[in-house]
């Protein structure tokens, strides 16, 4: 392989780990948003609809919340 065959892969990779990073990030603050909404009362099934998540999905951030530790991205 050639020096620039080599960088194109480094750039690739590098921009590829900066977008898993950009959409590990955005999931958690939208699961950050939607246990707080719930928390503060909002329907489920409201929350789900804007957050185009399956209400059970949405159940499961707020069994999540009730339990100890971090919220992280799954």
């Amino acid at each position: 392989m050639t020096n620039d065959y080599l960088q194109k892969i480094r750039v690739a990779a590098a921009d590829k780990e900066d977008i898993e990073f950009e959409l590990d990030r955005a999931e958690l603050m939208l699961q950050e948003a939607v246990t707080e909404a719930l928390s503060h009362g909002e329907d489920i099934a409201a929350v789900a609809e804007v957050a185009e998540l399956p209400p059970e999905d949405v159940a499961k951030l707020l069994v999540q919340k009730a339990e100890p530790g971090p919220v992280l991205p799954s």
